[in-house]
């Protein structure tokens, strides 16, 4: 898509008004369907170019809206800032499985993507909008693909010993290193940083981060999982 065409979309996209609301089809027909590590996709559209996927690294332009899996209420969306979402895959910016779900998406496609609540904020929600344990669909339209560069093997980095799994110390020693401001602050602040991340992260419980549940980037150039 050229940068002619962005732009329409973009002027098109900040027009809508509050009467212009996305709802939840039901009754959306579904072109096929398939899974992706955990997560369910239907394919509502096809895409209009498919020279090019989307892969770890790329930035995609898309117009998204999240539904809550249970009643399906809205809960938020592209048309809230009047424009499409740009946002990278595979540097664990967004939730594991909007990431899965757009792996290898085409521009134009449209896929609605169910997420089980442990792909999605688990089990203590964001905080805002989502409750623990929230089930999520979201209806992804993508505008544009811009290929980048694979992220750098952040995993490989945190896990100093080398066992492909991440331990609490691990992750500690990494915050040190690496994150000035939280560090300034003393060791409680690290730990309640860690906390969080495992909260997040470590799915089953078993006190280890391992490369399946690990959002961050996490396959380098040459790495084979």
């Amino acid at each position: 898509m050229n940068s002619l065409l962005v732009l329409l979309v973009l002027l098109i996209a900040s027009v809508l008004t509050a009467d212009e609301v996305y709802k939840y089809d039901e009754h959306a027909p579904i072109l096929y369907h398939f899974e992706s590590d955990g997560v369910k996709i239907d394919v509502l559209k096809k895409g209009e170019d498919c020279t090019k996927k989307a892969e770890e690294g790329d930035m995609l332009t898309a117009e998204f809206h999240g539904f809550m899996a249970n009643g399906l209420e809205r809960f938020e969306s592209s048309h809230d800032s009047s424009k499409p979402s740009s946002f990278k895959i595979g540097h664990g910016y967004m939730i594991k499985g909007l990431e899965r779900g757009l792996l290898q998406v085409c521009v134009g496609e449209k896929r609605r993507i169910h997420i089980p609540a442990v792909l999605a904020y688990g089990k203590i929600g964001d905080g805002k909008n989502v409750p623990p344990g929230a089930d999520l669909v979201y209806d992804v339209e993508v505008i544009h693909i811009q290929k980048g560069t694979i992220p750098p093997n952040i995993f490989a980095k945190i896990d100093l010993n080398k066992d492909k799994l991440i331990s609490r110390e691990e992750m500690g020693a990494f915050i040190l290193e690496t994150g000035r401001t939280v560090t300034l602050r003393g060791q409680s602040e690290i730990d309640n940083v860690v906390d969080e991340i495992f909260n997040l992260e470590d799915i089953n419980e078993d006190g280890f981060v391992d490369l399946n549940e690990f959002s961050g980037p996490k396959k380098g150039k040459h790495d084979e999982l």
